[in-house]
């Protein structure tokens, strides 16, 4: 064996350890963004109150995971995250909040924010106002919560859709100042 086949075999070798070095690392990441989002959620849970706003705080770590880490580890964060909340949260109505408004939405957003801006702002008013129906119709009949609680009103719909809104709003602020000031700084690599 010549000494450039060792040295393109060594190379292969090193190319082959740094793919699995970095499957591990994002193995690892994704990881940690799942129980960090669990953490948030179960926090925001307890407290009875804070549980919209845990969503809001969790759907960064499925942010982080669309940016940093790409393809399909934020489906993988989101997943997780999602089954940990139904699983473990004494409220399953905040895991259905969390599913949907942190763990879909944040990719979804990415892949909408691709279309033109009037039909990407339509699909993402549809897409949520569907998740709401969704939701609503799970606590209701899957989850058996009353008449009283769960209301198919106009005025659900406009509250959720105004939340919605101002939600969109601030995940974009983030993501900019994450992508054009924070990144910059924290120079994370994967």
């Amino acid at each position: 064996m010549n000494v450039w086949a060792a040295t393109v075999s060594v190379a292969a070798d090193m190319k082959k350890e740094s793919k699995t070095l970095v499957l591990a690392r994002r193995l690892c990441v994704s990881g940690v963004l799942s129980a960090l989002g669990f953490v948030i959620m179960y926090l925001g849970a307890l407290s009875g109150v804070f549980d919209l706003c845990a969503v809001v705080v969790g759907a960064l770590c499925c942010v982080f995971a669309v940016i940093e880490l790409g393809g399909h580890w934020p489906w993988l964060v989101a997943i997780v995250t999602g089954t940990l909340c139904l699983l473990l949260l004494p409220d399953k109505f905040a895991a259905l909040e969390y599913i949907a408004l942190g763990g879909l939405y944040p990719i979804l957003k990415s892949y909408l924010e691709k279309l033109p801006k009037i039909l990407s702002w339509g699909l993402k008013f549809a897409v949520f106002n569907v998740m709401l129906t969704v939701c609503l119709l799970l606590a209701k009949f899957v989850m058996g919560m009353g008449d009283d609680w769960v209301r198919f009103s106009p005025v659900v719909y406009l509250l959720g859709n105004a939340f919605f809104l101002l939600y969109d709003v601030a995940l974009t602020r983030f993501i900019s100042f994450y992508l054009f000031k924070l990144r910059k700084t924290t120079k994370f690599k994967l």
